[in-house]
């Protein structure tokens, strides 16, 4: 419980330097959620893009209807109680796709696949030159899966969003905001 509380404090720390206009308590009950799943459960995958607007639909699609387990009841991640909110979340890790949240905090997809966002377009503008692959020039210090190159895309192209990510091979931690790693477990990424 000591070392997810200073992990919590140090999400709190970079998440106060945000210009992002989402509230704070919410992207901080966000990362308390993610931290308690990563703390109980070995191996799973997850993408979250917090701020999710319906505007961005074109960017969405939901391949496998049965995923989707939010659309029509949504969890409230700032209003529910925590152990209903992380037992939702909970039935979507092995889902493909991303959880897509609103500024309200309401869950309101899940299993989306982002697409059409173009990682390397994002990538040139947000780090211009020549890099060995995306992960490099997006800051990550070793190598990411699509998972992670979307989500970080989605932060830059989705205008005040917050995403997070776990890896499902490493059980790395990641929050974007704007194209860049706010937050990162492996160490490095966000200092």
């Amino acid at each position: 419980m000591e070392k997810m509380q200073k992990q919590l404090e140090k999400i709190q720390g970079n998440l106060m330097q945000s210009k992002n206009e989402l509230p704070i308590i919410l992207k901080i009950r966000m990362a308390e959620i993610i931290l308690h799943l990563i703390k109980r459960r070995k191996s799973f995958g997850l993408f979250v893009i917090l701020g999710w607007s319906n505007k961005w639909k074109k960017f969405a699609d939901t391949p496998d209807a049965s995923q989707d387990i939010f659309a029509g009841h949504n969890i409230n991640v700032k209003r529910q109680a925590s152990e209903k909110t992380r037992q939702g979340i909970v039935k979507t890790v092995n889902f493909d796709g991303a959880i897509l949240v609103d500024s309200a905090g309401n869950i309101v997809h899940s299993g989306a696949m982002i697409e059409g966002l173009r990682p390397k377009v994002a990538a040139d503008k947000i780090n211009p030159g020549r890099f060995a692959d995306l992960s490099t020039q997006f800051g990550f210090m070793q190598k990411v899966h699509m998972r992670h190159l979307a989500a970080i895309t989605a932060s830059y192209m989705l205008k005040g969003t917050t995403v997070f990510t776990v890896s499902e091979e490493t059980g790395h931690f990641h929050i974007f905001e704007n194209g860049r790693i706010l937050y990162s477990t492996f160490s490095g990424e966000n200092e």
